[in-house]
């Protein structure tokens, strides 16, 4: 956590060197390439001329599934442009951050990169160091995309920073077997209330089973707060978007469901990075999780026998709050050499109906609704993963600001709301402390 902390605060000095020696690289310079004209009906038609060998690198992180999909996508390809080569950079999430901050500093950032939600404030919007891919019109078949859908989750002040790799939504995962053995109805319409009652009921009929096994900021604190103001949590005035006695609220809540054995305790769910891996989820201790669409497959090949319903909702809620965002919008540096065959591939990749085929649900389920219409009638996709998608589309909240998604904002609320759990900090000194902290970070922020 001290590292994160330590990337996060130099960012800014970091990604200002970047710019001046990583823009002086190419910036949205023309590519040597000529080749294909590039996507259809999607702008004026390029001229016909012999392609140029050019490399582009593709950087990446995920599990080994969707390494393997990406790696016979970018196969498949190649073979089809031979005139094209793609190093490929793959790994875990961890250190991907820190990495990528380092390679945009030094402008030696990979031409095409997915972005995490909640990294595109700083890199696509204040630093400004991805390419905005509406000039690359030409290039990409943007007729393929609802155009409402980037617009409002993938355009940042008239930009669009990235390609929805697929769509995503949080929802409600839980074991079936779970609920059979303690008399939970899959039907149950779940609000904050319910989850408490239910939750203290099981375990007082076991005291080995708990509902829950942990929150994060992302998936509680900002959609609990969110849900009781129906603002931003971070105006775009920089301003908070709630008051201290909405945190309190939140931060008494999640205190009352640790000591009433609603949710795993914390010296013990600390120990995992990922609810999936925890063992008293794969041994079926644990009922439920608030989780993105895009980590079920994951957490099915732990526990097979899953359902999902709609993230909890008071009926007196301003917002659902329900978190709907692309999954890691595909990005292309603008320190590329090759923005234009950059931009051909990412089409490619992400509107074929050859590419969908291969990376089926690997970023859940793709935004071209024909691909996944095909994906979903063929049985390539998880059909839990689509139903995922498709309930939490049915009410969705408002989308996530910029400002909300800041990345070392976010780390300030995560880390308080840990010390909470913890019980280094009363619900009030939380509240308190939390908003001073926001409130100072936002005041020095440029």
């Amino acid at each position: 956590m001290t590292q994160r902390k330590v990337w996060s605060s130099a960012l800014s000095a970091i990604l200002l060197t970047g710019l001046l020696a990583g823009c002086a690289g190419g910036n949205n310079a023309p590519a040597e390439s000529g080749g294909q004209s590039g996507a259809a009906g999607s702008g004026s038609e390029v001229k016909e001329e012999a392609p140029k060998d050019v490399t582009l690198r593709f950087s990446w992180w995920g599990s080994e599934v969707r390494h393997k999909a990406l790696l016979e996508a970018i196969d498949l390809y190649t073979e089809n442009n031979p005139h094209v080569t793609i190093e490929p950079e793959y790994g875990g999430f961890d250190g991907y951050y820190q990495k990528l901050v380092t390679q945009f500093a030094g402008g030696t950032a990979p031409d095409l990169t997915p972005l995490s939600v909640d990294w595109i404030d700083e890199l696509a919007v204040k630093s400004d160091l991805v390419v905005d891919l509406y000039t690359l019109k030409d290039y990409i078949d943007l007729d393929a995309f609802d155009p409402a859908f980037l617009e409002r989750y993938a355009v940042f002040g008239g930009k669009l920073a990235g390609l929805p790799m697929g769509v995503n939504g949080m929802v409600n995962l839980y074991n079936k077997d779970f609920f059979a053995k303690y008399d939970i109805p899959e039907d149950t319409k779940w609000d904050w209330q319910t989850i408490h009652e239910i939750g203290k009921r099981v375990h007082e009929q076991d005291p080995n089973a708990y509902l829950l096994g942990m929150f994060d900021y992302r998936t509680f604190l900002q959609p609990f707060v969110n849900q009781q103001t129906g603002n931003q949590w971070i105006q775009d005035d920089k301003t908070l978007g709630f008051e201290a006695d909405s945190l309190e609220a939140a931060f008494a809540y999640y205190q009352q469901l640790l000591d009433d054995g609603v949710m795993q305790p914390v010296e013990e769910s600390s120990l995992y990075k990922d609810l999936a891996e925890n063992l008293q989820w794969q041994q079926g201790n644990i009922g439920m999780m608030f989780t993105l669409a895009s980590t079920i497959a994951k957490v099915k090949s732990y526990t097979p026998n899953l359902g999902v319903s709609m993230y909890p909702v008071p009926t007196d809620a301003k917002t659902s709050a329900v978190l709907v965002n692309p999954s890691n919008p595909l990005a292309i540096s603008k320190a590329s050499k090759h923005p234009e065959e950059a931009a051909k591939f990412a089409s490619w990749l992400l509107t074929s109906p050859e590419a969908a085929a291969i990376l089926k649900d690997v970023y859940s389920v793709p935004v071209v609704q024909a691909n996944a219409d095909k994906l979903v009638a063929d049985g390539a996709i998880d059909p839990t993963v689509n139903e995922a998608v498709q309930v939490a589309l049915e009410n969705p909240g408002n989308p996530v600001n910029a400002l909300s998604n800041n990345q070392e904002l976010n780390q300030i609320a995560q880390d308080i709301l840990e010390r909470v759990a913890f019980k280094q900090l009363s619900a009030a000194d939380a509240a308190a402390e939390l908003t001073a902290r926001l409130d100072e970070k936002l005041s020095s922020m440029p």
